[in-house]
């Protein structure tokens, strides 16, 4: 965590770039992990807070859904703090509080690049990355190319709750500690595979991240959907899409800052 009641707030959007402001843990070397295998993730549990209970959620000018021509007005920094390690967590709201559940989940989940180091703020199909995806939580499965020896595996940016979208350009940000399981499958064994796959508590997903259009993400994401029915349930192409056309739902995880990530899903029960 990277603000603290002695440091309350970032200046500016600039001052996250500088102080790299998305810590992951790793990277893990995964035995036996090779390029062109997948690495199946799958988060067993989390629990937030092991090692000090208060979160924050900050708003940062420059950063947000608001940071632009729409912005009524330039707001000064401000951050709340709240205590996560609870069911609930409180949230400023005027002169009281708001008790909210608390929905932890892992923020930033990916593996290391064939060619390229990239910050923990990026995302894309290569890496998975900053998906800020709320069903990489406990009881999901997450699926990713292995593009190097070992896959290399980091996770972090963990979240008590986020709205969809991110669209103040924070969740409730805090530390936490993470239980997972690792399995190596062969891409053959896949059948079809592009996107970032996020499986799991009812759900069988993709997502799709592209920079500055929410558009072509969700495009992308109910695309690798339809192709993962049509390969792995043995449909045509078009049953595939006419059952997505009635039955596929779609979240926002990120719409700020350049970031542009849907998730598109099926509620497994339907199939």
């Amino acid at each position: 965590m990277f603000l603290s009641r002695e440091k309350p707030v970032f200046r500016d959007y600039k001052e996250v770039q500088e102080v790299l402001a998305n810590p992951v843990t790793g990277p893990v070397y995964v035995e036996g992990a090779e390029p062109g295998d997948l690495l199946a993730v799958s988060i067993e549990d989390i629990v937030l807070g092991d090692a000090g209970t208060e979160g924050y959620y900050t708003y940062v000018p420059g950063q947000g859904l608001f940071a632009n021509r729409f912005a009524p007005e330039a707001f000064p920094p401000d951050t709340g703090f709240c205590d996560v390690s609870g069911d609930t967590f409180p949230l400023r709201f005027g002169k009281e509080n708001l008790n909210l559940k608390t929905e932890p989940f892992i923020g930033t989940i990916c593996v290391a690049m064939k060619d390229k180091v990239c910050l923990s703020f990026d995302a894309n199909r290569e890496m998975a990355g900053n998906m800020d995806c709320p069903n990489v939580r406990r009881g999901s499965l997450v699926v990713m190319n292995v593009n190097v020896a070992g896959a290399l595996l980091s996770l972090g940016d963990l979240h008590a709750k986020q709205g969809d979208g991110e669209l103040l350009g924070c969740a409730v940000e805090c530390d936490g500690a993470v239980t997972l399981s690792v399995q190596l499958i062969k891409k053959s064994e896949k059948g079809y595979f592009d996107l970032p796959q996020v499986d799991g508590n009812g759900r069988m997903g993709s997502v799709c991240t592209v920079p500055n259009n929410i558009e072509a993400a969700i495009r992308g994401a109910v695309f690798d959907v339809i192709k993962r029915i049509e390969t792995g349930r043995g449909v045509p192409f078009m049953d595939a899409y006419m059952l997505a056309g009635q039955c596929i739902k779609i979240q926002i995880c990120q719409m700020i800052s350049g970031a542009c990530t849907a998730y598109a899903y099926f509620d497994t029960n339907i199939l």
